[in-house]
């Protein structure tokens, strides 16, 4: 199974896009499907990126407002507090 595939029947594709983050979760989506990314790490990476955008709301910050720099703090924060999956490489 495909991303495409995997999207089309996916609960948190499906809460991203009906979502206060749903123009990024599109875009992002589309980029996993062009790359054809298989359904486990399709599910993986949408899950990164929902605490992603999670942690960059709930810092205060618009979701239009993300960069690298606040990508890299994240990944720091959750190195530090959260076991590091398989999948955050």
């Amino acid at each position: 199974m495909n991303a495409t595939d995997y999207l089309k029947r996916s609960a948190l594709y499906r809460k991203l896009v009906y979502g206060p983050y749903r123009e990024f979760a599109r875009v992002y989506a589309a980029e996993m499907s062009n790359q054809g990314l298989g359904r486990q790490c399709t599910w993986r990476s949408l899950s990164l990126f929902r605490d992603l955008m999670d942690w960059h709301v709930g810092n205060g910050h618009a979701p239009q407002d993300l960069s690298e720099v606040y990508v890299d703090r994240f990944l720091e924060h959750r190195f530090k507090y959260w076991s590091p999956d398989t999948g955050d490489r």
